[in-house]
């Protein structure tokens, strides 16, 4: 079983990600009232002309790591716990 940290380096899961992060970039400057920054695909990330927008993704990145980070030790934390219980 491949961990979430593994998963955040598949190319379409990379690819899925930068779509959703780009869309909630987009509704939140929209929500606020503001015209969203049209952020250029650069390799497989989407790099901003904004420096506020850049740095807001660069955290939901940062983010997205650490959730994935969380989740593997809790797998790692559910699945040594089973291995005692048996």
């Amino acid at each position: 079983m491949t961990t979430y940290i593994e998963r955040l380096q598949d190319p379409k899961t990379v690819q899925k990600l930068e779509n959703l992060l780009g869309g909630h970039v987009m509704s939140v400057y929209q929500n606020a009232g503001f015209t969203p920054p049209i952020p250029r695909l650069h390799g497989d990330r989407f790099i901003y002309p904004d420096p506020a927008a850049q740095r807001y993704a660069n955290h939901l990145r940062e983010g997205m790591k650490i959730f994935a980070q969380a989740l593997d030790e809790l797998n790692i934390t559910q699945s040594t716990g089973e291995k005692a219980n048996e």
